[in-house]
């Protein structure tokens, strides 16, 4: 498996690498204990045919498992997802996308979040 970690840096990236990072897009700042938005998606389309598409993408917070999504290569690699943020003591958390790709292996972007 290749893991290719894509830290916050989407600008930095190659197109190749772009159509196979799972990009994350919530907001910066959460109040604890509360649910809100998180879109997973790739920074640029990743083709979704027969031979080469997006098999699956997973979301983490910290070290918990909090989703999977399964695909096909006729859906669209996107996600959104209700997350509850974790409660008060904290600062900060991350959250981790994992994408699979058929033909390219294993993908991984964090973003850290803080807490308000």
């Amino acid at each position: 498996m290749n893991y290719f970690c894509g830290i916050n840096r989407m600008k930095e990236e190659t197109d190749f690498e772009k159509k196979h990072t799972p990009f994350i897009e919530c907001p910066e700042v959460v109040k604890a204990d509360e649910y809100f938005e998180v879109k997973i998606s790739t920074g640029i389309p990743h083709p979704m045919e027969d031979g080469h598409f997006i098999q699956w993408i997973e979301l983490f917070m910290g070290d918990i498992y909090l989703a999977r999504v399964d695909f096909t290569q006729f859906m669209k690699p996107e996600v959104k997802l209700m997350v509850k943020a974790p409660s008060k003591g904290h600062d900060k958390f991350t959250l981790k996308a994992l994408m699979r790709c058929n033909l390219h292996g294993i993908w991984e972007y964090e973003k850290e979040i803080k807490l308000e």
